[in-house]
């Protein structure tokens, strides 16, 4: 069962915009950022390895289609340990 939105994964977002029309943004996920305090999708929307990234603001998703789902690796905590002598 799918928790979360994972990096590497292909989506289809729907947007709301300013228009009467969707914003249709098809890509891989490349994380997620802030636009000053507002959360935001990143999206590569590029075509046969020509990147073009895409911002969407959460604010403004009105649903996610999943085309591709990846497999999250897991985090691996390294954890810097100083030893004094």
């Amino acid at each position: 069962m799918m928790t979360q939105l994972t990096k590497g994964s292909r989506y289809k977002i729907v947007s709301a915009s300013s228009t009467e029309e969707n914003v249709v943004s098809e890509g891989i996920l490349q994380g997620f950022l802030t636009m000053g305090e507002e959360p935001a999708i990143l999206l590569n929307i590029g075509e046969d390895k020509k990147e073009m990234l895409r911002i969407i603001p959460v604010s403004t998703i009105l649903f996610i289609d999943v085309i591709e789902q990846t497999e999250e690796k897991e985090k691996q905590e390294k954890r810097e340990v100083n030893y004094i002598s």
